[in-house]
């Protein structure tokens, strides 16, 4: 194959991690590991502030509308982050007046600032008489901040107004958690309870704080009722209710009890928290077969799965006090609970869940993968951060670490935390993988290839390697065995759209199995039909193979979906040359022109725009 032919399928944008020629080959896919997102995937797509802020006071007050906001709130910026990281817009309101202030809370957090929301609902309600609406909102954003203190402060002054409020009553429940005082969490956990979204979460507070209060059997009662309202018979508990059980055993001495309970978690399918929950009583009860055993099965090729053991058994208490159980309690509650209400307030209860352990690496890791989800990258890494390398989650956080830094398109600093994390794991596949994917999105395939034949050669036989691995050998001209990878990846995923959609477009540019080529790409489209790269690459195959009619209205749609791609722009130009539709050809390549930073594909534009398309460039039907 001809090097300007492989460039058209290799060359990329400034955004390498997002968009390849080859429609979608570079572009990062949602892991699918069985980790810490175990639990967390229940509430994939949730995001901090999604749910609006504003909206969960309008719905009670009736006054304000939700702006269509994002998630998170901006930390002080790493250095090497901030040249890549989007800057808010200034607030332009006059922030002297309540007006001002209200009004400048709103920008804020229609920004997905929300420290600076919350510092501005904070002035707005400084008043002898702060409005109802006002008050609830600055709850709102100081929970959601992580304020838990001024929170707490604010959700008072509700009380004594006499409203009530979802989540209202958290921030002192927390505090009082906090300051060991028993009594006080209990009832305050009885306030939590009024709201049916809390009730799972109430429950396991009003638990361990009988327990710390000496009424042990009253603490595991209130834990088999809490699961029984979770939908659940006695014998079918919630993962998280279970393993509570048998660590309140514990607790309380009554060993043969907790050993009962662990046993029945071991043939769960537990997420990785609560497995490394599990393997730490395992190990102080002197199993330490069984906890190895279990953190095999349990935890994926993220976890450095012998340094976890290792540290088990060297603080082999760690997490046992009450506060860390309720803690982590109140996270795996908030992760099992299927109502919206619940899911909606997942941030929320994380940053609950910190103040009252602010050691707890899971609820750091779990905080900072949200935070990422919804583009808070500066956050998310000050939350990372907290976590020791070689603590408990210090490789999953170092992983989701490098992934920011990829999607920052920093994949300089990516390498070097993947390389860091090998020379700590050395036998771990997924190590070497994801330095070859990082490798790949830079363009270099040898180092890329390399690195993936690292991860063959120690076992590792997954259809996103294969498929990965095929991108890279194609790239370096090896056709026949890149080949070969890229059919061993459908082998094992035939719905893998990438691989669908590259090998497909590579047989139709080369003129081979055109049939199958074609079929590929339209499998690739039905499993992502939402995506304007492979919808273009059905529309572009279609139009080199003479067809330019059924090309263009896939090609509409790809630029519909992607409206700022300057070759899928440019693509639909070159198919209304063809069409006779001169003046909307060259409307589109301007466009594409506008839109495009690579030399090679502005000169190619601006020479259409002079003379049209040459006979070279226009295909003939087969």
């Amino acid at each position: 194959m001809g090097d300007a032919r492989r460039w058209r399928r290799a060359k990329l944008s400034k955004h390498v991690n997002i968009r390849h020629v080859k429609k979608g080959a570079f572009m990062p896919e949602p892991e699918t590991y069985r980790g810490f997102r175990h639990s967390f995937r229940k509430v994939a797509g949730i995001g901090m502030l999604a749910f609006g802020l504003i909206g969960c006071s309008a719905a009670q007050t009736g006054d304000m509308a939700s702006p269509d906001s994002g998630a998170g709130s901006h930390g002080q910026m790493p250095s090497d982050m901030a040249a890549d990281a989007n800057t808010a817009m200034p607030l332009a309101h006059d922030t002297e007046t309540i007006s001002g202030h209200f009004l400048a809370a709103r920008q804020a957090l229609y920004l997905s600032d929300v420290r600076r929301s919350a510092e501005f609902f904070l002035k707005a309600i400084d008043g002898d008489a702060p409005d109802v609406a006002l008050l609830r909102q600055a709850f709102l954003t100081q929970y959601y901040y992580g304020d838990i203190e001024k929170a707490a402060a604010i959700g008072r002054q509700l009380e004594r107004l006499n409203l009530s409020m979802s989540l209202a009553g958290e921030p002192g429940t927390a505090l009082a958690i906090r300051n060991k005082d028993w009594a006080a969490t209990l009832v305050l956990a009885d306030v939590i309870a009024e709201d049916t979204a809390a009730q799972d979460i109430a429950g396991v507070i009003t638990a361990w704080a009988h327990a710390a209060n000496g009424q042990g059997d009253a603490g595991i009662s209130q834990l088999i009722e809490t699961g029984r309202m979770a939908g659940s018979d006695n014998d079918a508990l919630p993962d998280y209710i279970q393993l509570n059980i048998a660590l309140m055993a514990e607790y309380l001495g009554h060993k043969e009890e907790a050993q009962r309970r662990a046993d029945n978690l071991q043939t769960l399918d537990l997420s990785a928290g609560l497995a490394i929950q599990l393997a730490g009583f395992l190990v102080r009860d002197g199993d330490l077969q069984g906890a190895d055993a279990l953190l095999d099965k349990r935890l994926s090729d993220q976890f450095n799965r012998h340094a976890t053991m290792e540290m088990l058994i060297a603080q082999p208490q760690h997490g046992t006090d009450i506060e860390s159980l309720i803690a982590s309690s109140i996270i795996e509650a908030a992760l099992a609970t299927q109502n919206e209400a619940a899911r909606r307030s997942l941030s929320a209860r994380l940053r609950l869940a910190l103040f009252i352990a602010p050691e707890m690496e899971f609820g750091h890791l779990l905080l900072a993968q949200q935070l990422s989800d919804f583009g808070q990258f500066d956050e998310a890494v000050i939350h990372l951060d907290r976590i020791a390398d070689d603590g408990l989650f210090g490789q999953p956080a170092q992983l989701l670490k490098a992934s920011i830094f990829e999607t920052l398109g920093n994949t300089d600093r990516s390498i070097s935390i993947l390389k860091a994390a090998v020379t700590r794991d050395r036998d771990n596949a997924y190590l070497y993988q994801r330095i070859g994917d990082n490798f790949r999105r830079a363009r270099n395939f040898k180092d890329s290839r390399d690195s993936y034949m690292k991860a063959l050669a120690l076992g590792s036989d997954t259809g996103v390697l294969h498929r990965n691995l095929g991108m890279a050998l194609e790239q370096l001209g090896d056709d026949l065995a890149a080949e070969g990878h890229l059919l061993r990846a459908l082998e094992i995923n035939p719905s893998d759209a990438y691989a669908l959609n590259y090998l497909g477009y590579w047989w139709a540019d080369e003129g081979r199995n055109l049939e199958q080529a074609i079929g590929l790409i339209e499998r690739a489209v039905e499993e992502r039909p939402g995506s304007g790269f492979f919808v273009d690459s059905l529309g572009w195959v279609h139009f080199k193979l003479g067809n330019p009619q059924k090309a263009v209205g896939y090609l509409e749609r790809a630029t519909e979906l992607e409206p700022s791609d300057p070759e899928i722009t440019g693509h639909l130009g070159d198919v209304y040359w063809v069409l006779g539709r001169y003046d909307e050809a060259r409307f589109k390549w301007r466009l594409a022109l506008s839109l495009s930073a690579d030399e090679t594909e502005r000169a190619m534009l601006s020479a259409r725009l002079k003379d049209g398309l040459t006979a070279k460039d226009v295909p003939v039907a087969n």
